[in-house]
């Protein structure tokens, strides 16, 4: 199986799990419910995906690949890999002191839906 293969594989599967984080995070912000260690698990097993993505991408470009759209490509592989920071980023920007907890759950589920169209993104510019 060639790394192109596997790399258009991980592609589909960012695609399908940060659309299912997002989906998860919104019914979990419907019920009122904290980030619970089951959620903040399947966003870190998300961005391991997206660092592990990065890293296969960064190989093939190591190697000669272009992909179809160039830098443009590359810089949504950059972006995909910064879940958790941009979900830090939300925390202390939108969240102060005294607010509820259920709230920490939409913004990870608004960083997720970020994410998947990030992914989808990147997966139409790789060519």
């Amino acid at each position: 199986m060639s790394i192109v293969l596997v790399h258009g594989f991980i592609a589909r599967a960012m695609i399908l799990f940060t659309l299912a984080a997002g989906v998860y995070g919104l019914a979990e912000f419907s019920r009122k419910k904290p980030v619970s260690p089951d959620y903040w698990g399947v966003i870190v097993v998300g961005n391991v995906l997206a660092l592990g993505q990065g890293a296969l991408g960064a190989w093939m470009g190591l190697n000669g690949a272009v992909p179809g759209r160039g830098w443009v490509h590359v810089i949504y592989g950059v972006v995909a890999i910064l879940w958790i920071p941009i979900i830090q980023f939300g925390y202390n920007q939108f969240l102060k002191e005294g607010r509820a907890k259920h709230q920490e759950t939409l913004v990870c589920a608004i960083v997720s839906l970020f994410e998947f169209l990030i992914a989808l993104r990147a997966f139409t510019t790789g060519g």
